[in-house]
């Protein structure tokens, strides 16, 4: 009767020694999990950085998107570019028109995919070249992504550049370059051939 309790005893002390050797396992497994997550996980101080990821997408160069518009609408003129993440992946959309219509596409700046996303008639008063003179951009020697990013980050002092617009006003072809700042964001007016800076803002 002694032996079989002793026995029973022992296989108990077995049965829980074993459980409490899997929880601590299944707890090492836990925090193993957790220390990979927090590792993955972006802090404050890395907003700018995954804003530099993601800029890195950008393999598409401003000539190529716009070469690319120019051989899907032959015989129109740009009116305006702008490049800026959808849902965290970068496009550009380029706007142009010809003397009757307006087009617009947007080029994947990763893969340079172009799709055509919008093809409507003018209004009465801006066709026949009239829109095609007052919003056309001057293409000629503009400054690079690279150039205008710089330009920008050095006009404020700090941050990454994260979005480009090229627009006119009057008669000269400007880059707006927004820069990230910490929590901030700056808006810089460059001359898109002389590279002057025209305006700051802060945004709201």
């Amino acid at each position: 009767m002694n032996k079989k309790m002793m026995i029973g005893t022992v296989c108990l002390g077995l049965l829980l020694a074993g459980c409490t050797s899997n929880n601590k396992s299944l707890e090492n497994q836990a925090q193993t999990s957790n220390s990979s997550i927090k590792q993955t996980t972006p802090t404050d101080s890395g907003t700018i950085a995954s804003d530099s990821t993601k800029t890195s997408q950008i393999k598409v160069t401003v000539d190529e998107a716009i070469k690319a518009y120019e051989a899907a609408y032959p015989n129109t003129a740009v009116t305006s570019l702008d490049l800026d993440p959808s849902f965290g992946i970068y496009y550009y959309e380029i706007k142009g028109v010809d003397d009757s219509k307006e087009y617009e596409v947007k080029i994947h700046a990763e893969t340079g995919e172009l799709t055509k996303d919008r093809e409507e008639t003018l209004d009465q008063d801006e066709q026949n070249g009239v829109e095609k003179k007052n919003e056309a951009l001057d293409l000629t020697k503009l400054k690079s992504l690279d150039e205008a990013s710089k330009i920008a980050q050095d006009t404020v002092g700090e941050g990454t550049a994260i979005e480009w617009s090229l627009e006119r006003d009057l008669s000269i072809t400007y880059w707006e370059v927004k820069v990230q700042a910490g929590k901030k964001e700056v808006s810089v007016k460059i001359n898109a051939q002389t590279g002057d800076v025209l305006e700051q803002e802060l945004d709201d």
